[in-house]
């Protein structure tokens, strides 16, 4: 029974195994380097929204409302950032082609059985996990962190509510953020960074999951308090070895999940 579980969750790839070895940060700077850089455009998204003296100043140059500007923020990191700056580098510093870059970051083959069966499979095991943990741990942790100086999002944030979001953007920028946040996000952090740390070995999903959580800075406790549950997001990718089953289980998480929660919770 083991040995057909495992032949069931866990994809053997080769041709990934080999530019995991081949791509990985070598050196010791460029290890550091990679892994600052899964929380540098949270940074960013939180300097430009949640200190409030930057926050003004952009408001005044850019001349946009207040949701307009912190929605732009977003769509700016989940879409210029997550998926401009990997193919640029992938490009131009390690040299590869983009068929070679969609390789690299595990688009180039469609993974059909973590698609069709492993991620149903993962994503009920996910819902049924998190019901206890955000009725009895998701509320105290939440109160916890907002509780930290620094980290509790100004009054004026739109993201302090991220159920408010909705109502505050037009339906159509609410929808780019969010094909930007499902597709962009998984490019970025478990197409991409998750390989460039591989010199961690069997550790790399853990850790590149818990950057992952720490990434989104500018909404700590909202996202900081689901910590328990992003490992299931770098699990996958450390079992499927291809992003589509990834992407589509983000889409689940975000639109689906959600919503099972504010029925079952409510």
């Amino acid at each position: 029974m083991k040995e057909l579980l495992y032949r069931f969750f866990v994809r053997h790839d080769a041709e990934y195994d080999t530019l995991v070895q081949r791509y990985q940060a070598k050196t010791l700077p460029g290890k550091f380097f990679y892994l600052f850089m899964h929380l540098l455009p949270g940074l960013l998204a939180y300097v430009l929204i949640n200190i409030p003296l930057v926050h003004a100043a952009a408001l005044r140059l850019t001349d946009l409302s207040d949701p307009m500007f912190q929605g732009t923020c977003l769509i700016g990191v989940v879409f210029v950032w997550h998926a401009v700056v990997p193919l640029a580098v992938l490009r131009w510093a390690d040299k590869l082609s983009f068929q070679e870059s969609l390789a690299f970051l595990s688009l180039r083959e469609f993974d059909t059985q973590g698609f069709l069966l492993v991620l149903p499979v993962v994503f009920v095991a996910f819902t049924l996990i998190s019901l206890p943990y955000m009725k009895y741990a998701f509320p105290s942790l939440s109160e916890w962190v907002a509780s930290i100086p620094g980290l509790n999002p100004p009054e004026y944030s739109i993201f302090r509510d991220p159920s408010g979001v909705y109502s505050l953007l037009p339906p159509w920028f609410v929808g780019l953020g969010l094909v930007g946040n499902f597709l962009c996000e998984e490019l970025y952090f478990h197409g991409y960074l998750m390989m460039k740390i591989g010199f961690l070995g069997a550790w790399a999903w853990v850790v590149n999951s818990a950057l992952f959580a720490l990434y989104h800075v500018w909404q700590a406790p909202t996202t900081w308090a689901l910590f328990g549950l992003v490992f299931f997001f770098g699990l996958l990718m450390q079992w499927r070895k291809n992003l589509y089953p990834l992407i589509a289980f983000h889409f689940l998480a975000n639109i689906v999940w959600g919503a099972i929660i504010g029925a079952v919770l409510r």
